[in-house]
C-alpha cells in the first residue's frame, strides 16, 4: 500500500537522525569494547532506555548503514544481558537488574527487533539472551512480586497497590513469548498457564468475577482476580484518570500480537481479553491530530512517554481490531513527531525539552529511546497490518456522544465542534476540558478550568498533594451533562520551620456542557476556613490553560473588545497582562464570556516553560491573580465567578454571546445563564451549600439538593427577572 510505504520511508528518516543525534548519550564500556549503553545504564528506565535502542538500532540497522547500527544494537544487548542478574557483571549505577515486576518491560519493548539481529550473533550471546528470558520468566513463574504484593494482583484503585493492568499484561505476555521461543523447556507449559492468568487480569473489571465464558480452557470468572478497571473502562493508575496508561495497556499487547503474528505463530485467546472493550473508549479520547485527549491530566512531561505507544496501538486496532481510523490516525501522530524532530538538531525533545536535558540526562535520554522505539516499531509492524476496509463515517462521528465513569466522577461528552470533560480524580483531582476536538495543541491539563489555589508549604510541585476530594456528583442528559462537587484546598502542608496547617479553604465547582454542541458553563466559589487562618501562595481562577508552543507555531492571537495581542513564546519576563474586557478569544477558535465576578481578563504568561519538567510553554487566562504570600482572613471569600467557554467560536461570535448572573436571595446559591449557539437560553445553578433548596429558575420551582447543579434549558431567549436580594457571602 502506498501509503504504508510512505509512512515507513518518514518514520526511517526520523530514526536515522536521531541515531547521529543520540550518538551523545551512547558510550562504550572502558574495559570491555564489545559492550556499549545508551543513556545512564541505571536501573529501571536507564535499563529500559537501553533495550529501547538495542531495538531500534537492530531496526535501523536494517535499513541504513547496517554495519554501523548493527554494532551498536549489539553492543547494547550485550551490555543489558552483562548487567542481568543471570550475566553477573554490575551496571554504570553498580546493581544488577532484573527479577522485578518491571524488569521485562525493556525486555518486550526491544523484541521487535531482535529477530534478524540474533540469527547473526555467536551462540554465546544466544546463550546468553535465552538464560536471562528463562529466569525471567522462572520468576514470573515462581516469586512474582509487585511492591508487598505477591503474585497476580489487581484492584481499582491506584493508591491500593494493587491497580497492575500494564504490569500483568507485559508480565503475561513475556511470560507466553518465552514459552513460544523454547517450547522444549520444561516449564513452557507452566509459563503458558501463569501468561494466561496475568493477561486476564490485565484488562479486567468486576463483571469478569460472574461471566461463565470460557478462555483457555478455563471460565473467565476462574482466571478473574481483580478489576483493575472500571466497569466503563475509567482507569484509576498511578492515583488518577489515567488516559495514558490506557493506551500502554493496548500498546503491550500489540507488540506480542505482532511479533507472535510475524513468527507465523498462534496468539493466546487470553491476550485480546477486553481489548475491543477499552479501544472504544480509549478511541473517543484521542484527538482527530493524533493526539491524546487526556481528560484526566498527565504527572509527567507534556506530549511523550505515553503519547508514543499510542502508535503501536493504533496499529494493533487496524490489524486485529479492524478499525478504519487507526491508520489515519497514526500518520497524523507521524507528522506530530516530524513536527517536533525536524525542527531540532535530530534528536526528538531536544528543543522542548531543553531543560530537562541539561538538568536530567537519564531522564531525557529515556524519552527520547520511547520515540525512537515505537518509530522502529512502526518499521517491523506497519507491513504486518492488514488494512481495513475504508470507512463509512467521519471520525469525529465515530466517536461523538457521552462517556460518564460515575464511581469515578469524570464525564464526557464529544461532537464534530466540541470535546467536553470534567474528572474529579484528575492529576491533581480536578480538571475540565473545553476544546474543538480536532486541535490537540489547545489542550493543557493541570488544573484546567478550574482554580489554582496554593498556601504556604506547598511548592506546587506535586499537584493535588495538598487537596482532598470532599464530594461530587455527576449526570449525563442529551447533549451534554453537569457535574458539581467540593475540594478541601491546604491539606497537611508543612511550613519551615516547624509549623503545619491543614484545611485550609474549600473550593467548590460546578461544570456543565450544554447540548448546543459550543458551549459549557462554569461555577467557580472558594472559601477560606472559618476557624483558622491561612497564609495564601497563589490563586488563579478561572485558569483556562492554552499551550502556546511550536505544535501551534508558539504564536496565539487573542482578541477582546479593547484590542488585539499577539502572543510570541517565550516572553521576554514573567508578567500577567490585562484585557478591559468581558469576553476573550484564542486564535478564533476558543472564546471565555465572564458571566460574573469580574469586569476585565487577565493573561499570566511565563518565561519557563510550565510543568515539574518544564515541558510546554502556556499561557493561563484568568480573572484574579495572586502570586505572592499574603495573609488571607477567616471565612475569606477568594473566588466568586462564573464564566462560558465557547468551542470553535470566532472572536466575532465571541463578542456576541449574551449572558449574565443569576442573583439568588438564599445563600449558597450560584447562577448563570447563556444563549446558547442554539437559540436557546440555559442556566446553570449551583447549590454550594450543604442542605436542600428550593430554587426559582426560568419561572420554575426546582428542588436543589446541596452540593448538586443544575442545567436548566432550553427556553426562547427572553429577558431573565432577577430574584429579589443580592447573592450573600457565604454559603
Amino acid at each position: 500500500m502506498k501509503g504504508i510505504s510512505a509512512m515507513q520511508a518518514r518514520a526511517a528518516r526520523l530514526l536515522e537522525r536521531w541515531a547521529v543525534a543520540a550518538e551523545e548519550y551512547w558510550h562504550r564500556i572502558e574495559d570491555d569494547a564489545s559492550l556499549g549503553c545508551y543513556g545512564s545504564g541505571y536501573l529501571t528506565w536507564g535499563v529500559q532506555s537501553n533495550w529501547n535502542y538495542a531495538g531500534a538500532m537492530a531496526t535501523l540497522a536494517a535499513t541504513k548503514d547496517k554495519a554501523r547500527w548493527q554494532d551498536r544494537a549489539v553492543a547494547a544487548l550485550r551490555f543489558a544481558l552483562a548487567t542481568h542478574m543471570t550475566g553477573g557483571r554490575p551496571g554504570n549505577d553498580g546493581k544488577l537488574w532484573g527479577n522485578s515486576w518491571i524488569s521485562m518491560l525493556g525486555i518486550e519493548r526491544a523484541m521487535h527487533g531482535l529477530p534478524g539481529l540474533t540469527r547473526t550473533l555467536p551462540q554465546t550471546d544466544r546463550d546468553a539472551l535465552q538464560k536471562m528470558l528463562i529466569d525471567e520468566a522462572d520468576w514470573l513463574l515462581l516469586h512474582a512480586k509487585r511492591d508487598e504484593h505477591a503474585g497476580v494482583r489487581a484492584g481499582l484503585w491506584g493508591n491500593s497497590g494493587k491497580n497492575n493492568p500494564e504490569s500483568n499484561i507485559w508480565s503475561g505476555c513475556l511470560l507466553w513469548r518465552v514459552a513460544a521461543l523454547y517450547p522444549q523447556e520444561p516449564h513452557a507449559a507452566a509459563w503458558q498457564e501463569r501468561g494466561h492468568q496475568f493477561l486476564m487480569n490485565g484488562i479486567s473489571v468486576a463483571a469478569d468475577a460472574q461471566d461463565r465464558t470460557p478462555v483457555a480452557g478455563w471460565p473467565v470468572a476462574e482466571w478473574h482476580v481483580g478489576a483493575n478497571f472500571f466497569p466503563h473502562y475509567a482507569l484509576d493508575h498511578h492515583g488518577y484518570l489515567n488516559v495514558g496508561y490506557m493506551a500502554i495497556c493496548v500498546s503491550n499487547v500489540a507488540m506480542l500480537h505482532f511479533d507472535l503474528k510475524r513468527a507465523g505463530l498462534q496468539p493466546p485467546a487470553s491476550l485480546y481479553h477486553h481489548q475491543a472493550e477499552l479501544w472504544q473508549v480509549l478511541r473517543r479520547m484521542i484527538f482527530s491530530d493524533g493526539r491524546l485527549a487526556r481528560i484526566g491530566g498527565d504527572s509527567r512531561v507534556r506530549y511523550a512517554y505515553c503519547q508514543e505507544y499510542l502508535l503501536p496501538a493504533l496499529l494493533f486496532a487496524a490489524d486485529h481490531l479492524r478499525d478504519p481510523h487507526a491508520l489515519p490516525l497514526a500518520e497524523r501522530q507521524l507528522t506530530l513527531i516530524e513536527q517536533e524532530a525536524l525542527a531540532g538538531d535530530g534528536t526528538f525533545y531536544g528543543r522542548r525539552l531543553e531543560y530537562l536535558r541539561s538538568h536530567n540526562p537519564h531522564y531525557y535520554a529515556r524519552l527520547e529511546s520511547d520515540r525512537a522505539c515505537v518509530l522502529a516499531m512502526l518499521l517491523n509492524y506497519l507491513p504486518l497490518v492488514t488494512v481495513p476496509v475504508p470507512p463509512s463515517v467521519s471520525f469525529a462521528e465515530s466517536v461523538a456522544g457521552e462517556w460518564m465513569e460515575e464511581a469515578h466522577g469524570a464525564v464526557m461528552h464529544r461532537s464534530a465542534q466540541r470535546l467536553s470533560s470534567f474528572a474529579w480524580r484528575a492529576h491533581g483531582l480536578t480538571q475540565a476540558l473545553c476544546l474543538p476536538p480536532g486541535d490537540g495543541s489547545l489542550a493543557e491539563w493541570s488544573l484546567n478550568l478550574c482554580p489554582v489555589v496554593r498556601f504556604l508549604g506547598d511548592d506546587g510541585s506535586y499537584s493535588g498533594r495538598h487537596r482532598r476530594l470532599l464530594a461530587n456528583h455527576v449526570r449525563s442528559f442529551a447533549g451534554g451533562f453537569a457535574t458539581c462537587g467540593s475540594v478541601m484546598e491546604g491539606v497537611n502542608v508543612n511550613i519551615d520551620e516547624g509549623a503545619s496547617c491543614t484545611d485550609q479553604a474549600v473550593t467548590h465547582i460546578a461544570f456543565a456542557a450544554l447540548p448546543d454542541n459550543r458551549t459549557c458553563l462554569c461555577l467557580q466559589y472558594v472559601v477560606a476556613a472559618a476557624d483558622r487562618v491561612g497564609y495564601l501562595a497563589e490563586l488563579k481562577d478561572l485558569h483556562l490553560a492554552v499551550p502556546n508552543d511550536l505544535f501551534n507555531g508558539s504564536r496565539r492571537t487573542l482578541r477582546a473588545s479593547s484590542d488585539q495581542t499577539v502572543l510570541t513564546v517565550p516572553p521576554a519576563r514573567d508578567e500577567v497582562l490585562t484585557f478591559q474586557s468581558s469576553w476573550l478569544n484564542i486564535d478564533d477558535c476558543l472564546g471565555v464570556v465572564v458571566l460574573h465576578g469580574g469586569d476585565q481578563i487577565l493573561v499570566d504568561r511565563s518565561v519557563s516553560r510550565r510543568g515539574r519538567y518544564q515541558s510546554v510553554f502556556a499561557e493561563e487566562i484568568c480573572l484574579h491573580v495572586r502570586n505572592k504570600v499574603e495573609r488571607c482572613q477567616t471565612g475569606e471569600i477568594l473566588v466568586d465567578i462564573g464564566f462560558a467557554v465557547l468551542s470553535g467560536a470566532t472572536a466575532e461570535a465571541t463578542a456576541q454571546v449574551q449572558g449574565g448572573a443569576i442573583p439568588f436571595s438564599q445563600k449558597g446559591l450560584r447562577g448563570v445563564w447563556v444563549d446558547g449557539s442554539n437559540g436557546s437560553r440555559y442556566a446553570l445553578v449551583a447549590n454550594f451549600g450543604a442542605a436542600a433548596q428550593t430554587v426559582d429558575v426560568f419561572g420554575e420551582p426546582i428542588e436543589l439538593a446541596g452540593g448538586m447543579a443544575i442545567v436548566r434549558g432550553p427556553i426562547a431567549a427572553a429577558p431573565i427577572k432577577p430574584a429579589a436580594g443580592n447573592i450573600q457571602p457565604n454559603p
